[in-house]
């Protein structure tokens, strides 16, 4: 359990997903329930070619918002951030900080109102 390769690199990368979403969860309880999460390894071309038209190089997660016919849904992309982070810690930071983002999208709340500990008014933060 404690060996290194004891948790593949995708798993560690679903638990901090999991860890973000129930952390958001603990403020937000069944509000965020309503929430589908989805982890996928790369943007499809769909959601590639939304980015480029808004002038976005590689989006590193995605909202859909909730329609009478289906859940709201945050994905994340899990090699582009991979590649963004230089370790673990950064990474399990800038998960994160997607999950914040794309729920204050879904809500139009800033993300601070998500997660006030997370992200201090404070713009020098």
């Amino acid at each position: 359990m404690h060996l290194p390769a004891y948790r593949t690199r995708p798993e560690r990368f679903d638990d901090a997903v999991m860890a973000s979403a129930q952390r958001l969860g603990e403020r937000w309880g069944s509000k965020l329930a309503i929430i589908d999460f989805r982890i996928i390894p790369v943007p499809g071309e769909k959601v590639m070619t939304q980015a480029a038209a808004v002038g976005d190089r590689m989006p590193l997660s995605s909202a859909r918002p909730a329609t009478a016919q289906r859940r709201a849904r945050i994905s994340v992309y899990r090699l582009p951030l991979e590649q963004a982070s230089h370790n673990h810690t950064e990474l399990v930071d800038l998960v994160h900080q997607c999950v914040v983002h794309e729920v204050a999208n879904l809500w139009m709340l800033t993300p601070h109102d998500v997660d006030p500990e997370y992200f201090p008014k404070d713009p020098d933060f």
